[in-house]
Formats: structure tokens, sequence, C-alpha cells
């Protein structure tokens, strides 16, 4: 609507000027009309004027024209003088058609003082003519400026309109350009906790649309966050509910762990007491003290360890202790072979409490049918990231089906409770610390061939219970 209106008030102004040049040139016209007239009589006169006899055959055919312009003669203050012109002639006219020679040239006289005194007349209305002419040429360049000064005036106030219109124009497309960018930068700073009220816009269509759009996509973009923090305060909770569950969990894991450690004590006290005892009826020697020395150190470790991982120089110090009282016991049919660097030991730490209960399965379990010399190879290896502590026998060996019911994770089986409690201990054990490591403990076994148990400790990956 601004361009067209613009385009109006141009068409306008030319229109303005070109009115006033037509109207101009109208005044000039007939100011210069009379002058004309005037220019034409007096050259009509010359041309009557020229050699009589020579003008005569001309003059007859065109006499006419001239009385018949009387009508506009009569507005001249010439009129009378041209009227006796005519006059005269016509009876110069005569009297040379008479052959009236002195009448012509008399005539002919009188016509050339009368045409002089209307050539002067007519120089004299045209030096007046001219004059007022002039005068009135002043007024029309008085006119023509004030023309050109309205016509300036008028372009100019067109251009300041057009100006103006073009500035408002300009800004109601780009102030809510501007406003539409701001929101947009608010919007992609992440700023969605301000509230971005929605855009009202006083604009052009398009403008409008756009500004519509922006509003849709923000306040859709403010319900997906709305979605997404209710989804977020949801998962927090099961979160949360999934660690308490996990704490209690791990509580009751520990409290397992306690009394299945709990559980190793009296089963072992009750085993080596009752050796104890009879080799004490058997034989009072120094042999027995040394058994109760050595007794008295495994109740020592035992007591002292309360941690669910120790170094594994400790654990060997309570093996030797138990592996001494077992040479006493078993001087003749029990061989004991142990493969391990001090370096090894010295630097790496197990779970407390599971060298032992291996050894003493084997001694309990291994060789009870067997009458020949049993022997017992210990073996603790580095192989990176493993540290592999290895138990093996020749012992009588384990049926397979136990085997499968021992390594079941995380379940305690009664049927096999009286006969390998001290072993499936220290499987489930491992299968606490280690819940996620599938090789934690391995059990091969032959019957009649003897058993090996290999426990597998990732020296890289952290226990899943705190210690």
């Amino acid at each position: 609507y601004s361009f067209l209106l613009s385009i109006i008030f141009i068409s306008l102004s030319f229109l303005f000027v070109l009115g006033a040049s037509i109207k101009l040139q109208n005044v000039a016209d007939k100011r210069f009309e009379d002058e004309k007239f005037l220019n034409n009589i007096l050259s009509y006169l010359n041309e009557i004027q020229e050699p009589l006899e020579d003008s005569l055959e001309g003059y007859i055919p065109n006499s006419r024209p001239i009385l018949s312009n009387k009508r506009e003669l009569m507005k001249r203050e010439i009129f009378f003088l041209i009227d006796s012109y005519l006059i005269k002639v016509d009876e110069i006219i005569k009297d040379k058609r008479g052959r009236k020679v002195y009448d012509y040239s008399r005539g002919f006289e009188e016509l050339s003082v009368l045409y002089n005194y209307i050539n002067k007349k007519i120089q004299d209305v045209s030096l007046q003519g001219f004059q007022s002419q002039l005068a009135e040429y002043n007024s029309f360049l008085e006119l023509f400026r004030n023309v050109q000064l309205y016509s300036l005036i008028l372009i100019l106030t067109i251009v300041f309109i057009s100006f103006i219109t073009l500035i408002r124009n300009v800004s109601i497309i780009s102030d809510p350009m501007y406003k539409l960018s701001s929101m947009a930068s608010e919007i992609s700073d992440g700023n969605f906790n301000i509230p971005i009220p929605d855009i009202h816009l006083d604009s052009v269509s398009e403008i409008n649309r756009v500004a519509g759009a922006f509003n849709n996509m923000k306040n859709g973009i403010n319900n997906y966050i709305e979605k997404l923090k209710e989804q977020k305060g949801i998962e927090q909770d099961i979160l949360a509910e999934r660690v308490r569950n996990l704490k209690m969990e791990q509580l009751l894991k520990r409290m397992e762990l306690y009394t299945m450690q709990a559980q190793m004590n009296p089963h072992f006290l009750f085993n080596t007491i009752n050796t104890g005892v009879q080799l004490a009826i058997v034989e009072e020697a120094e042999r027995t003290a040394d058994y109760m020395e050595n007794l008295a150190e495994l109740f020592r470790y035992n007591i002292r360890e309360r941690r669910f991982f120790v170094p594994l120089r400790h654990e060997f110090q309570g093996l030797n202790s138990y592996i001494n009282i077992l040479r006493i016991r078993f001087p003749n049919s029990l061989k004991i072979i142990i493969d391990t660097e001090d370096e090894i030991i010295d630097k790496y730490e197990c779970p407390a409490m599971i060298l032992q209960p291996l050894v003493e399965n084997s001694v309990i379990h291994a060789f009870k049918t067997k009458d020949s010399l049993g022997t017992i190879s210990i073996s603790i290896k580095y192989d990176s990231p493993y540290l592999r502590i290895t138990v093996s026998d020749n012992g009588i060996g384990i049926e397979q089906s136990v085997i499968d019911g021992l390594l079941i994770p995380h379940t305690h089986n009664y049927k096999l409770s009286s006969k390998v409690m001290g072993l499936e201990n220290v499987i489930q054990r491992c299968y606490f610390f280690y819940p996620e490591q599938e090789n934690i403990i391995n059990i091969d076994s032959q019957l009649g061939s003897g058993t090996k148990i290999e426990i597998n400790i990732n020296t890289e990956v952290e226990p899943c219970i705190a210690l």
C-alpha cells in the first residue's frame, strides 16, 4: 500500500507540472497571436505594394481572403487604415483597367503614402505590443518560477513522504524480525528456564505467519522440555529406588558373607580340635606341642582377619600354619607342594580364607578312601591381568553333578553342605565379589584321577562390594 501511495504521489506531481507547462504554452501562444496577425498583414501589404502592374494579377484572386478577414481586422486599431488602403487599391485597379494613367499614377502615390503610414502604424502598434508583451513576459517568468518552486516543493514533499513511508515499512519488517531473532537466540542459548512470552505482531502477513510458526515451535519445545523433566524426575525416582534396593541387597550380601565366613571358623575348628584330641590320646610328645602351637597360630589368624580382602602374604601365613598341622597329622601319607614367588604374594590381595578351605577340602574328601600317598599342589601365578590360584590333588575326584551344583551362583545347596561346605563357601564368596566375571572359578575333576580347582582374580577390576 505504501509503495502504491508513493507511485500515486509521483504521478500527481508529474501531472501538475505537465498541466502547468501546457497552461504556460497557451498563455504564450495567446500573447503572440496578435503580433503574428499584424506581421502577416504587413507581409501581405508588402506583396501588394510591389509594382502594381505585377501585383494586380495576383491581387484580384487573393483579394477575397483579405476581405473575408474583416471581422478579425475590426479587433485592431488599424482596421480603418487597412480598409482605406484596400478601397484605394480597388480605385487604382479600376483606373488601371480604365486606362486612366493620371488617376492611376496619382492614386498609386497616395497609396504609397498610405502604405508607409500603415507600415509605421503597424510598427508602432507592434512596439507597443512588444512592450506590453515584455511586461507580460516578466509576469510569465514569475509564474514559471512559481511553477518550478511549487513543483520542487511537491517533489521534495513526495520524497520526504516516501522516505518516511519507507522507514515505516522497513521498521514494520525489521523490528519483528529483530524480535524474532532475539527470541531465537534465547532459545538457542538454552534459556528455557526464563519464561518467553508469545510474539504478537502487527506486520505484513508473511511476518505474522513466521511469528505464529515461531510461537508454535517455542511452545512445542517448552512442552517437550516439561515432558523430559517429568520423565527425568520419574527416572531419578526409579534410579533412587534401585540404588536403595542395591544398598539393601548389598547389606544382605554382606550379612550373608559374614555368616558364611563365620561358618568357616566353627567348621574348621571342630575338625582341627578333633584331630588334636585324637593325637593327644595316641601320643603325648613333642609333636603334640608343635601341633597345638600351629593350631594356636591358625586360631590367631582366623580371629585377626575380619576383612573381606587381605594381602596374599597374610593368607599364606595362615595356610602355612594349617600345612604344618597336616604334616604332623599325616607325616607319611600326605605330600604338599607349593609353587609361587615372593614378589607375587607380597604384591597382590585375595579374598580372606580361600586357600585353607580348598586344601582342607582335598584332605578331608579326596583321600578318605585312598590308601596311596596323597599329593596336594598349591600354585599361585600372575598371568596379566589375572591372579591365578590353583589347588589340585590326586584324590578320588568329584562327580560332575556335584560340580554343577557347586558352580550355581548365589545358591546354597543343602544336599552338599555336609560334604563340601568349605568348597561351596569359597565358590559363593567369589561370585559375590566378582558377579560379572564368568571364569572366576573353574573345577576340573575326573573320578579316580583327582581334582583341580582354579580361581582367576582380575586385578584390574574392583570387587563389587566396597571394603
